[in-house]
């Protein structure tokens, strides 16, 4: 009896082979050999693979730049212990999942292991909203993030991710984000949400 086979519109999260594998890569990327067996199951995909590569390789950079634009303009360092090193776990934890859902192709599983669970948290938590208004990021091209009309705490989060978003946006391949765009627009969704 052959392999079953999955449609590339379908989630692989439950794929005999790749199920093992991806569910022992939860909350870290890919290693490149086990890349290279998901391609080897999965060549359809190959174009996923390359944008997990792409996105573990540019992703410390960018999300320290993301921690150090946010915390210019929010005072996180002034209420919360370890901030910094707080909002680089989170923002790379949620990068991780996203580039692991991207590879399952299963948008509800990132929104279900991880997405509902961090909001709760993080919106439980007093985010104090911008210092300065005007204040422009040391690191910034200049443009604000637009903020839809949201509470602080909210705002903040959502601000937080479209600046991961942005930060993709300049590091990777036009191929590669415009893969994982859709899970990182479903983390400021789901997270800034209410």
């Amino acid at each position: 009896m052959g392999m079953p086979v999955i449609e590339a519109t379908a989630s692989i999260r439950n794929h005999p082979e790749l199920g093992p594998l991806l569910r022992a890569a939860e909350n870290r990327h890919l290693t490149d050999d086990e890349l290279k067996e998901y391609e080897r199951i999965m060549p359809s995909f190959s174009d996923r693979a390359k944008a997990a590569r792409d996105i573990a390789r540019i992703e410390s950079a960018a999300v320290e730049r993301v921690v150090s634009e946010i915390l210019v303009n929010y005072p996180f360092e002034e209420r919360h212990a370890y901030a910094r090193t707080k909002c680089v776990r989170d923002i790379s934890g949620v990068s991780a999942y996203a580039t692991l859902s991207m590879l399952m192709n299963d948008p509800q599983w990132f929104r279900d292991k991880l997405l509902l669970w961090l909001r709760t948290i993080l919106q439980a938590l007093y985010f104090p909203d911008r210092e300065i208004q005007k204040r422009k990021a040391l690191f910034s091209s200049g443009s604000e993030t637009a903020t839809p009309n949201l509470e602080p705490n909210q705002r903040a989060i959502f601000e937080t991710y479209s600046k991961l978003k942005a930060n993709f946006k300049d590091k990777l391949p036009p191929e590669s984000f415009a893969i994982i765009e859709p899970y990182i627009q479903q983390a400021i969704d789901t997270l800034s949400g209410s």
